[in-house]
């Protein structure tokens, strides 16, 4: 892995200085993320330079596709504490978000698990964005792995049920008020 830090990268606009490898904080996250370095990204959040959790590179990767990608779940725990990250973001490449790339991360599959987890976590995640393939991130799953199967069966039950589908107490009134014959008949 490639070690990279903060310290003596940034100029007080908030561009890096370091050879001219990156030329911008949001580049330097998005590196910080592909390594899992989650200093380097408390480092950037917490700098009084502006940062944009939602910048993507050439071909439209975010920093939670870097963290889905190379498996940096560090990192992505400290995003899931931010606000105003779009976690439905679609690369310009395969129109995948970052679920798509989590579901599909072999390289340790606990660590894709707990990605998977927590990118469920995101407030407004949606389970059902397709590709440019049309597949959902269920449809890019290894059949053969059965938790992560059951934990997107879990998530898009726990979708399909919202307040309105859950009966409430005066649900029923208004159904026997309805059944009542009006006075206009």
């Amino acid at each position: 892995m490639y070690e990279i830090g903060v310290e003596g990268w940034l100029n007080p606009k908030g561009a890096v200085d370091y050879g001219g490898r990156y030329k911008q904080l949001n580049e330097l996250l998005l590196a910080a993320c592909r390594n899992d370095q989650d200093d380097v990204v408390n480092d950037i959040i917490q700098s009084p330079d502006s940062v944009d959790l939602n910048f993507t590179d050439g071909v439209g990767n975010s920093a939670l596709h870097y963290c889905a990608m190379y498996g940096g779940l560090n990192c992505l725990e400290i995003l899931a504490e931010q606000d105003g990250i779009n976690v439905n973001l679609q690369n310009r490449i395969e129109g995948n978000t970052a679920l798509h790339l989590a579901v599909q991360y072999k390289d340790d599959p606990d660590v894709g698990l707990a990605i998977v987890e927590t990118l469920l976590e995101f407030d407004g995640i949606n389970l059902q964005v397709q590709n440019k393939n049309g597949q959902t991130p269920m449809d890019l799953v290894d059949k053969g792995n059965e938790d992560m199967l059951e934990l997107l069966r879990g998530a898009i039950a726990a979708g399909e049920v919202n307040d309105s589908d859950i009966p409430d107490d005066d649900d029923d009134e208004d159904e026997d008020e309805d059944d009542e014959p009006s006075d206009e008949d």
